[in-house]
């Protein structure tokens, strides 16, 4: 009874330890104590002193937990390669060519295998197999074995009767088979008759050799009577040679004269079309370059920048590069109105002796035309050397060494037979007008191609004025044409512009600093013809001279010698020029397509040609004498001009077709209802033209809102249907700009300028180690050699316990191998035991049965 309450007490109490307490903190351990480490594992390192500033990393450690680690990680490393030590349970493919497929491999590959297998079995039993001679392989020679050529080895000499001696088809048939005759003969005849055939072709043999034994006997004999003859010539009078005439030397020129000279390597069409596209890039990367105006500031900065800066150098010359105020060489207005540009007293001067030196100084500089004319004196005019159209690639492709052949594609006139193939430079410009005016315009283009051509600055020097001269007279031509053409006219003179236009190119490509200098002065005089009355528009042939530039010239860099002026000069008559008659607004809406392809690609405003567009507009909206609209100058408010395209209540304007700009709008001054019409029509498509052009703008809403006010005071009823579809198409595009949202103005992302950082001085740490004073070189040869050292006792070390582990591993392997060996002996005794009782057994049965 005592017994079993003394266990019902001690389950009572076991049972009152495990319920868990209420309060979280009674099991906690505390936060300074790390889980599951044994303070008795820690190992302290005392030191004798504690110096301040020194840390030891080595103050205590944990063996036990270092050796574990390492015995884990040799039985990772050095267990599993002793596991596998001298096992050959892999197959490994080291055939020679093993990742090529069936189709790579080829019979190089194939004898390599073949060889190297030869060879393996040779090395894998070289005292039986080194000199084995009976290879069952078969040797061949020239397509035959060595067997065959032994066996139908024919070892008869030359003299000997190569004749087969064996009996033919005929002898065989007559002798062994009765023969096809009429008398049959016995065996005996017939081997008779044998030998006497036989006999007898010796004899003719014989006969024959001696023949030419004795025909050689006599060649022997008079070639020796012909030797004193032959003897007396000596080798001095057989090399002696009679001197080379004229002939002889031709020839010889001939024969060591090089073939062909050494030409490119033929360029593969991958590597062409690759080359094109890196020219291509090239040259766009350029124009992006020219159009943002980047890098000038930073080359202009690099040259006066100095190339060297000490360390202690405090931004001491940091203002000593150029100012603002130094003149550029860009042409611009100054206040005046005047063109011209801002040129340094030098590069004036140089201008000043270069006119007094004249033709003198060209023909000196002729061979370095090409690198003169890239230092021009305005700007550097690169874009004209390898101009990029607005059509980018297309037209970029057809300046090259193909030019030519191109030109003639696309001019079949130039094949004309009626025209001299060789023009020579007429010397007035009244010669020149007569040479052209006897032929049409196709003919007039293949003339002006003939005399660049036969007049090329690479033929003479002289051409090089004479170019420039054409060039002039071309410019004079087309003021000509165009200042008091007709209605008739103007369709002709403009089909011959588009023919001149590569003319026009390749002219300014030959010289491009005295051509836009050129074209340059004439579009000065006009500008200073426009300057005297600026309130009427320009004559048409000024309007020819801008479409000129913008075909031949980059129009998207920032800042350009002649494209900046003409820019500005449209600028000018756009936003000065009263718009009050059918041809003044004919050239407004004639200027405008060509201020869209001067900003095309570079996506500029030019405020004048919104403002016209926004003009043009409120001319065609009715108003009652009270009602006025704002609107800029030079339209006006109210007035009989404020509604000139204003359509009256007329039917017959909703019948009209759709139609272009006409010739006769450039000429005639009356406005009509279908010229109303036609200008509304073409405004509203350059107005969405406009404004797909600015869509990308921050501020487009503001250059769209304007317009949306006079397109909803429209008198739509009035007009056509193709005149309503745009409308619609116009308005739709306004809103879409209208509505959108200014973003917040933000500080142009720059990155951080580094801090500049002097040179760090450094100084010695003191360690309170007592060494002798050395040099730096060997003070770090010191520390190199006492890091060797370190390093050399921990590899010992290291090996040393690679080497313990090892032991271990084959003491175990061999432990294992005894017990198992032991157990097998002893399952033998067990065995052998068991076997040995039965047979005492069966002899103890054996001797029961004799008694």
């Amino acid at each position: 009874m005592v017994a079993k309450g003394k266990k019902a007490s001690a389950d009572a109490v076991y049972a009152k330890k495990t319920v868990k307490s209420s309060n979280p903190f009674d099991n906690s351990a505390a936060q300074s104590s790390k889980k599951g480490q044994n303070p008795f594992d820690i190992h302290v390192n005392k030191e004798k002193f504690k110096i301040l500033g020194r840390i030891c990393k080595h103050d205590r450690g944990m063996p036990g937990v270092s050796r574990a680690k390492a015995l884990q990680k040799r039985a990772q490393t050095l267990g599993q390669q002793f596991a596998v030590k001298h096992k050959t349970n892999r197959f490994k493919d080291n055939r020679i060519g093993k990742h090529l497929s069936g189709d790579q491999l080829t019979e190089s590959v194939m004898n390599a295998r073949y060889l190297a297998e030869k060879m393996s079995q040779v090395r894998s039993n070289q005292k039986a197999e080194k000199f084995n001679l009976n290879d069952d392989e078969l040797l061949t020679h020239r397509g035959q074995t060595l067997e065959e050529i032994e066996q139908y080895r024919d070892e008869r000499s030359d003299d000997e009767e190569l004749d087969d001696e064996r009996l033919d088809a005929d002898f065989t048939s007559a002798a062994h088979f009765g023969g096809d005759g009429d008398s049959p003969q016995d065996r005996q005849a017939a081997i008779d008759e044998m030998i006497v055939e036989q006999k007898r072709r010796k004899n003719e043999i014989a006969k024959e050799k001696d023949e030419v034994y004795d025909l050689t006997e006599k060649l022997d004999a008079n070639y020796k009577l012909l030797l004193p003859l032959v003897a007396k010539a000596t080798k001095d009078e057989q090399d002696a040679k009679p001197p080379p005439d004229a002939y002889d030397k031709l020839l010889k020129e001939m024969i060591f004269e090089p073939r062909g000279s050494v030409t490119d390597k033929l360029i593969n069409p991958d590597e062409l079309a690759k080359q094109e596209a890196a020219r291509l890039e090239k040259l766009e990367n350029e124009r992006l370059r020219r159009m943002k105006a980047e890098g000038e500031e930073d080359e202009e900065a690099s040259i006066l920048k100095p190339k060297h800066r000490s360390a202690d150098d405090l931004d001491d010359g940091y203002f000593l590069a150029g100012g603002d105020d130094e003149d550029d060489g860009t042409l611009a207005y100054d206040l005046e109105g005047n063109l011209g540009t801002h040129l340094n007293g030098k590069k004036e001067e140089e201008k000043q002796d270069e006119e007094e030196n004249g033709e003198e100084g060209e023909e000196e500089e002729e061979d370095d035309d090409s690198n003169e004319e890239s230092d021009s004196e305005v700007d550097n005019l690169s874009d004209l050397k390898e101009s990029e159209s607005e059509s980018e690639a297309e037209e970029t492709s057809q300046v090259g060494k193909k030019k030519e052949k191109k030109s003639v594609e696309k001019f079949p006139a130039s094949l004309d037979t009626s025209i001299p193939f060789t023009i020579k430079m007429p010397k007035t410009y009244e010669d020149f007008t007569e040479l052209l005016s006897k032929h049409a315009a196709p003919q007039q283009a293949t003339i002006i191609e003939r005399i660049i051509k036969c007049n090329h600055p690479k033929l003479e020097g002289v051409n090089r004025e004479n170019i420039v001269k054409l060039y002039s007279f071309l410019l004079q031509y087309i003021k000509d044409l165009f200042e008091d053409a007709s209605e008739l006219d103007i369709r002709e003179h403009f089909q011959l512009l588009s023919k001149l236009m590569p003319h026009f190119y390749e002219l300014t490509q030959l010289n491009p600093e005295r051509m836009s200098n050129t074209l340059l002065e004439v579009i000065k005089e006009k500008y200073g013809e426009f300057k005297k009355n600026h309130k009427t528009y320009p004559s048409l042939e000024t309007l020819i001279y801008f479409k000129l530039v913008a075909n031949i010239y980059s129009t998207s860099d920032f800042r350009h010698p002649v494209v900046t002026p003409c820019f500005i000069f449209m600028q000018h008559i756009l936003s000065r020029a009263r718009v009050r008659t059918r041809q003044e607004i004919s050239m407004g809406l004639f200027l405008f397509p060509v201020v869209l392809e001067f900003v095309a690609q570079s996506k500029r405003i030019l405020p004048a040609a919104f403002n016209f567009l926004q003009g043009i507009l409120h001319m065609s909206i009715p108003k009652r004498d009270v009602e006025q609209l704002e609107i800029t100058p030079p339209f006006e408010r109210d007035g009989p001009l404020s509604k000139l395209l204003a359509l009256s209540t007329d039917k017959e304007s909703k019948t009209l077709e759709p139609q272009q700009l006409q010739a006769a709008d450039l000429v005639s001054q009356t406005i009509s209802t279908d010229f109303k019409v036609r200008a509304l029509d073409t405004t509203l498509q350059l107005i969405k033209e406009a404004l797909n052009l600015v869509e990308e703008h921050v501020g487009s809403c503001y250059l769209a809102q304007p317009f949306l006010r006079l397109l909803s005071r429209l008198p739509l009823e009035f007009y056509p249907d193709h005149v309503h579809l745009h409308h619609k198409e116009v308005t739709e595009l306004a809103q879409k700009l209208a509505e959108q949202k200014m973003k917040p103005l933000s500080p142009a992302e720059r990155k951080t300028k580094a801090l500049r950082l002097l040179e760090p001085r450094f100084e010695v740490v003191y360690d309170d180690k007592r060494r002798p004073k050395m040099s730096k070189a060997k003070e770090e040869r010191a520390k190199l050699l006492h890091k060797i050292k370190r390093e050399k006792k921990g590899a010992i070390r290291e090996i040393r316990r690679d080497t313990a582990f090892v032991q271990e591993l084959k003491l175990k392997q061999t432990l294992q191998s005894d017990k198992e060996r032991h157990e097998k002996v002893k399952r033998i005794y067990q065995e052998a035991s068991m076997q040995q009782g039965e047979l005492n057994e069966l002899a103890r049965a054996k001797k029961k049965k004799k008694f």
